[in-house]
């Protein structure tokens, strides 16, 4: 969060979002079908219940990084924003994920509970720095271990491993708070419907626990939601003369909302494979003059100008690799070797 607080009134809050009319969010909705390349994409269910209170429950949005397990963010099972995850083995809390691979939701299929999750071990609650000051959003991440497998038909996503660069463009997904950049924010979360969109990595932070100096790894990302409003252009990090970067056009820049959180942000290779390469954790507003304001103040959320981004994996790989028991990509290779050695040696065993 380092690189913003310098400029312009913000707001940093938790979070996909369409751009002007005629664009609608109707037009992000991926279909829930096979065919789809976002099945892995999946919407989490987390249920928390305070003591003496009573049971509250969230949305936010996943990965699966293998067949049982799911990356998101660490805030969305922080339900008391302390840096604690939730107790999953207290009555009344748990954490679910809805697989949406097909049109037909079978919650013997679709629905399965978490035996474990683990938040990162430098989180320490959304927006807080090692210091306890606030306006760090470094960190946020948390991987989910299923109580049985993902089905068959669900995609599984590999971890991208090399350092990306600003000025590429992500791929974004999730199932949070929808609308248009004109009107903000107007259509609630669900379950069962994600959206994708994409934005231009613009800027990056590096590790908070390095007190972010040059040369530390890049830890957060970040994007703005260009478009026109109010005859303006509204493209916030070039105005405050941060980034210009590219502008994708109406139909594709995309905003985060709540209920993103979590969700992934991928690259495309050449050969259309999706990868992961961040994820989704916060959003930022802008105030312009000309933006309508409530009785408290503030002005309006999720309309062009506005900003947002989440959590680099690169820095994080080991991490996630060790937590989520996915071999390293070299371990692949040689696992690849041996049965391929151990083939030859029963053929040639066969043989003699």
């Amino acid at each position: 969060m380092q690189t913003l607080t310098a400029g312009g009134e913000a707001e940093l809050h938790r979070v996909i979002q369409a751009g002007a009319p005629p664009d609608s969010p109707a037009n992000r909705v991926d279909p829930n079908q096979p065919t789809s390349p976002f099945t892995g994409v999946v919407s989490i269910n987390i249920r928390y219940t305070p003591a003496g209170g009573p049971q509250q429950s969230f949305i936010c949005s996943g990965t699966a990084i293998s067949p049982f397990m799911v990356l998101t963010a660490a805030h969305c099972v922080d339900p008391l924003d302390d840096g604690q995850v939730i107790d999953i083995t207290q009555v009344g809390n748990d954490v679910r994920i809805v697989v949406n691979d097909d049109p037909f939701f079978n919650s013997a299929t679709d629905l399965i509970t978490a035996s474990q999750v683990t938040i990162h071990p430098d989180y320490d609650g959304f927006g807080i720095c090692p210091d306890g000051t606030f306006g760090c959003v470094n960190d946020d991440l948390a991987i989910i271990r299923l109580s049985r497998a993902l089905p068959d038909t669900v995609q599984i996503y590999r971890l991208y491993d090399d350092v990306v660069e600003p000025g590429t463009t992500f791929t974004m997904v999730g199932y949070g708070t929808s609308g248009d950049g004109i009107n903000g924010y107007s259509v609630s979360p669900s379950f069962f419907v994600k959206r994708v969109g994409a934005n231009v990595y613009d800027l990056f932070d590096n590790d908070d626990e390095a007190d972010f100096a040059a040369g530390s790894p890049r830890e957060v990302w970040y994007y703005d939601f260009d478009g026109t409003r109010g005859g303006l252009f509204r493209d916030t990090f070039c105005i405050l003369g941060l980034a210009c970067s590219a502008y994708l056009g109406n139909g594709v820049e995309t905003h985060l909302g709540g209920g993103d959180s979590g969700g992934p942000s991928f690259i495309q290779s050449w050969t259309g494979e999706y990868f992961l390469v961040a994820n989704n954790t916060f959003g930022i507003n802008y105030c312009y003059p000309d933006d309508p304001r409530d009785s408290r103040g503030r002005c309006r959320s999720g309309d062009f100008g506005d900003a947002g981004g989440g959590v680099l994996l690169h820095s994080y790989l080991s991490w996630i690799r060790i937590t989520a028991e996915i071999p390293e990509p070299g371990v692949l290779a040689l696992l690849a070797a041996g049965v391929l050695l151990l083939g030859a040696t029963r053929r040639r065993a066969a043989q003699s």
